[in-house]
């Protein structure tokens, strides 16, 4: 009985603070990470009456899968976004050792 309040609580505490992030940083993140989050939050929720019904039903793995898929996605996009932003790190440095070199541009 302790650990299934623990747990609803910490579904609940994670599905708020993925909501918070959306909200809060929605310009900052590209889609995939957007719906990542998105659907990691629903899997955490879907969670919650599965814990208090203590029986098996079609949605136990459902709510697992879901909240599986969208950590992927998320990571994903992250992993993607990340690159992105080295690459054009690695563009800009090399624009300004031909500058500093005297090549004026690449």
């Amino acid at each position: 009985m302790m650990f299934d309040i623990i747990n609803s609580i910490a579904r609940a505490l994670l599905t708020v603070l993925i909501v918070y992030k959306l909200i809060r940083f929605h310009d900052m993140m590209i889609a995939p990470e957007r719906m990542g989050l998105g659907l990691m939050a629903s899997g955490s929720m879907m969670t919650v009456p599965i814990i208090w019904e203590g029986t098996r039903s079609p949605f136990d793995g459902w709510a697992v899968s879901v909240m599986t898929i969208g950590a992927v996605v998320f990571l994903a996009g992250r992993t993607w976004r990340d690159r992105k932003h080295q690459r054009a790190n690695d563009r800009q440095v090399a624009y300004w050792e031909a500058h500093k070199a005297g090549k004026r541009g690449i």
